[in-house]
């Protein structure tokens, strides 16, 4: 019996948390309401990490979480950090935003894009910290760019837009950012 029970314990996966989280809407995947980054890390099966650098005074949003595909095992969470350097400022639940400088940050415990990132054109790969590579990739349309990388079985996935236009800025900003995680 004892046996079984360690057995069970090694192979049981974390799950999301679910109890303390309310269902914002229910499709193909499962949208929680935002919650505060304490919450977060006390429903989420992962540790998340934030970054801490920033090239602009910013502020945060609450912390999106996706059970994927409805599963409570394939998680996505998400946070926006809108600047607050500029007049306009971001309203919290509204789909419709000024376009002010932000960094989009979103973790999954699972290979949500990357491989089929890897496959497509357009995105070049770049080195992020000694072991770490990305992929970067240009977004004209928004003065901005993006950024992915994997660590252990943990896809990153960082995006800053209205920001600038120069692609090597953009680059080095988004490392930095990365880097601060």
């Amino acid at each position: 019996m004892f046996l079984l029970l360690i057995m069970s314990a090694c192979t049981s996966e974390k799950k999301l948390d679910t109890r303390k989280l309310e269902v914002a809407e229910e499709d193909v995947n499962i949208l929680y309401k935002p919650v505060d980054k304490k919450k977060a890390e006390v429903v989420l099966p992962y540790e998340i990490e934030y970054p801490t650098y920033f090239p602009f005074e910013h502020e945060e949003t609450n912390v999106a979480i996706v059970g994927w595909e409805d599963s409570n095992e394939k998680i996505v969470t998400s946070i926006r950090y809108p600047s607050i350097e500029e007049d306009d400022r971001w309203n919290e639940g509204s789909i419709y935003q000024p376009a002010i400088p932000n960094v989009n940050y979103t973790v999954a415990n699972f290979d949500r894009y990357y491989s089929e990132y890897a496959d497509m054109n357009g995105y070049d790969e770049i080195k992020i910290g000694d072991d770490i590579t990305g992929l970067f990739k240009l977004n004209k349309e928004i003065s901005g760019a993006e950024l992915h990388w994997f660590d252990g079985k943990i896809e990153y996935n960082l995006q800053i837009m209205y920001y600038s236009e120069d692609t090597k800025e953009l680059e080095d900003e988004l490392i930095k950012i990365a880097n601060s995680i």
